[in-house]
């Protein structure tokens, strides 16, 4: 037997050495061979971590997506379908949430934030986001209830709440209430759009407007509920950084179709509006119907909300050479 192995041994290793390396040759697209051209155009500073191999795969795979989607829409009736077709109108089976799809995956744990049904949102990586030396949350569109911001501050001691709304006062009873976390949260009935017009009535600041006027220089989260004025407020800011990356980490949006004149009642309207995010680094990594809606008016579902990372600048969410959460 061992006569056998003392020639046979090398044999084999050396067999097995060549099937990888010829793997390796012929890769097909999506695998090693890709992966690795994908991490050569990403300028992050240690490419060859974990954390950016699992991004650079992310994307590969979310480009993937992207030209499935056009390919699914192209066969489904075309963009100008409408998002939601009406009862036995135009193709049936699917709606607009069938074509866009959270296919970014987050590099940490995913969990929700917030209260149930309307209210919550998804958040990537929470803890590291918001365990930086310091940690900024903004919030447009506070509303009636404040719950996820009440969560965010109490798991986050380090953190501070940033809440723009012109059509309320305040924050939401259960915030104003928890004396716990509430020094932490700060309230300005502040309109957040193309221009900086501080004589306006409500005062309007552009994004960057309002970080430079509150010293920030990055934001960690950025959650935003507006009621259907997301589409130009978010078109708004993304121009204002002419080709910038964005300077906040991820962003929880609730998009509401069809409540405002901007409606997005085709393929093509909303695929206009997604396709400018997603040139603007912003990948989609989570998704929740709003079903409270459908329940009450039994129609939809028109709302939805979204989670996205974006893939651009230097954050704690794509760079792991910046310090780890406690």
């Amino acid at each position: 037997m061992s006569r056998f192995l003392s020639w046979q041994l090398p044999v084999i290793v050396s067999i097995l050495l060549t099937m990888f390396l010829l793997a390796r040759h012929h890769a097909p697209p999506g695998t090693l061979s890709a992966l690795n051209t994908e991490l050569s155009t990403w300028a992050f500073p240690r490419p060859e971590s974990r954390l950016n191999q699992t991004l650079a795969a992310n994307e590969m795979r979310y480009k993937a997506a992207m030209k499935q989607r056009r390919r699914d829409i192209a066969s489904s009736g075309g963009e100008d379908r409408l998002s939601f077709p009406e009862p036995d109108k135009g193709p049936a089976g699917y709606t607009l949430w069938d074509f866009f799809l959270p296919a970014f995956s987050c590099p940490f744990p995913v969990h929700r934030v917030g209260t149930l049904g309307d209210g919550g949102k998804w958040v990537c990586g929470l803890e590291r986001a918001v365990g930086q030396p310091e940690c900024v949350v903004y919030s447009m569109g506070v509303e009636r209830q404040s719950s996820f911001e009440q969560a965010v501050l109490h798991q986050a001691e380090r953190c501070h709440v940033y809440g723009f709304d012109f059509s309320v006062s305040k924050w939401g009873p259960e915030l104003l209430a928890d004396t716990a976390v509430n020094d932490r949260a700060h309230f300005f009935p502040y309109k957040i759009g193309a221009t900086d017009d501080h004589d306006a009535s409500p005062k309007q600041y552009t994004f960057r407007g309002i970080m430079k006027e509150l010293g920030h220089s990055f934001v960690d989260i950025w959650k935003i509920d507006i009621e259907g004025s997301e589409f130009p407020t978010i078109l708004a800011i993304i121009e204002s950084f002419n080709g910038e990356p964005l300077p906040f980490g991820q962003m929880q949006i609730e998009i509401h179709i069809g409540y405002t004149a901007d409606a997005k009642n085709t393929i093509r309207l909303f695929q206009d509006w997604w396709t400018k995010l997603e040139d603007a680094g912003l990948r989609p990594f989570w998704t929740e119907l709003n079903l409270p809606y459908v329940n009450y008016f039994r129609r939809g579902p028109f709302v939805a909300e979204w989670s996205f990372i974006n893939i651009r600048g230097k954050h704690a969410l794509i760079d792991d050479s910046l310090p780890d959460y406690p």
